[in-house]
């Protein structure tokens, strides 16, 4: 097994995060970021989605730092891909894959609740999926 770069995984589907989150406008959703020794957790309304930032209750989030998303909804189907997502200050996270956008990914964390975590693909992460040599 080796470690490929989530770009390479599949073709992208043709959507932005920010894309992604408009129609998540109005719900609550869950932000996580680096903290200083613990990751902060904002929980609120998503709202003012914008190229450049979004806004989880009072919290507004610049689209280009390290953050995950986790949404309030269940996941309805993954991809049999399993993946490792990693963010500075932030440590990792293990899932299954929903889809690949432009500039995310979607999935599904591993162990967790059945919802979905749209992860920024940005200077400040990486995600890897697991692909068998041949």
């Amino acid at each position: 097994m080796r470690k490929k770069n989530i770009r390479s995984c599949s073709v992208p589907q043709n959507i932005t995060l920010v894309q992604r989150l408009q129609p998540l406008v109005g719900r609550t959703v869950t932000v996580f970021q680096p903290g200083h020794l613990w990751l902060t957790k904002t929980t609120g309304k998503l709202t003012n989605v914008s190229k450049s930032s979004f806004t989880v209750g009072t919290k507004v989030v610049a689209v280009k730092n390290a953050f995950f998303i986790v949404l309030n909804e269940q996941v309805k189907r993954t991809k049999p891909i399993e993946l490792t997502a990693i963010a500075d200050d932030m440590g990792e996270l293990q899932g299954s894959l929903i889809q690949v956008g432009r500039d995310f990914v979607e999935f599904m964390q591993t162990p967790g609740r059945s919802v979905p975590t749209l992860f920024p693909l940005n200077k400040f992460t990486e995600v890897f999926w697991e692909d068998e040599e041949e």
